[in-house]
């Protein structure tokens, strides 16, 4: 039953290997790099939102300068107007470039992710820990001896140590099989994940024309635009907070969370702590990737 019980954490972890290289291959891949379709989509619909994005910029700019010009006093309306029709000026120029300036917000995050990607290691591996509790569970060799004299008592005795011996193997086997389940299904739900982060930005990006245009009005809709750069660059950046959880996710199943002496931690103890962080673990992984994007937006 040991080879059992080791076969089926290796499989698991075999399984992971494969699919969060598959998700990691995702999370370093930009928007730009994604199926020629879908970018030319992305595209179609930009070009078709641009063609309403000066006026929409005139008339939030006439409705801005209007209100400024006549709340602010006579003295200071020639400056207010050169700073308005300035402020105008450079909004057309980013306009007439939009789509190479939101090119290189793409860029920049994905420079950041790469960093990342080089830097961690995600493959789950059998961790010392988790082999030694297994060899001790399987091999530990029994200290009740049977006596005639007390044939009754050593009985009772040695069936309990015995019960207690296959409880934590059934533990041991039992976490193996909840553990290789935990990681299917960490490991599709993060694919997904991974899927969304290359689609979102693809999404919100053609409506970038109307939010910059907006700009040329009041503040309120200063920070709109403000809020919508921040949202779209956050989705470019989510890649990399999924990275770092992912890498972060192995280090606590080949390493360890929290610092256990197992050399003289009860085997219990061993054995419950073992079976829970390896089934555990990749459901917290995939909930960190699933919370990418909240979190990102909170650095905002």
């Amino acid at each position: 039953m040991q080879d059992i019980t080791e076969t089926i954490f290796n499989v698991g972890y075999s399984i992971w290997n494969t699919l969060i290289g598959i998700a990691m291959t995702l999370f370093t891949t930009s928007p730009t790099s994604a199926n020629s379709t879908i970018y030319t989509t992305a595209k179609t619909l930009y070009n078709a939102l641009m063609s309403i994005s000066l006026p929409i910029a005139i008339t939030f700019f006439l409705i801005a300068i209007i209100k400024d010009v006549m709340s602010t006093p006579p003295e200071q309306q020639v400056r207010r107007f050169v700073q308005s029709s300035l402020k105008f000026a450079v909004l057309v120029g980013i306009l007439a470039n939009l789509w190479l300036f939101m090119g290189y917000i793409m860029q920049i995050a994905d420079g950041i992710t790469d960093t990342m990607n080089i830097a961690g290691n995600y493959e789950l591996s059998m961790s010392t820990d988790l082999q030694s509790a297994i060899d001790e569970v399987y091999n530990q060799p029994s200290t009740k001896t049977l006596e005639i004299t007390r044939l009754g008592e050593s009985f009772n005795e040695v069936m309990e140590e015995k019960g207690t011996h296959l409880a934590q193997k059934a533990i041991l086997f039992l976490g193996a099989a909840g553990t290789f389940v935990m990681i299917i299904a960490a490991g599709l739900s993060i694919i997904n994940c991974a899927f969304q982060r290359i689609i979102k930005p693809l999404v919100l990006l053609p409506f970038s024309t109307i939010t910059v245009a907006m700009a040329s009005g009041s503040h309120e809709a200063e920070r709109i635009a403000t809020s919508y750069l921040k949202t779209f660059f956050g989705l470019c950046l989510s890649g990399a907070f999924m990275v770092v959880a992912v890498n972060f996710g192995a280090a606590i199943v080949n390493g360890g969370l929290i610092a256990f002496n197992m050399s003289t931690t009860n085997l219990w103890e061993k054995v419950m702590y073992i079976v829970v962080q390896n089934a555990i673990t990749p459901t917290v992984i995939a909930g960190l990737v699933k919370s990418a994007d909240s979190t990102i937006a909170r650095f905002f």
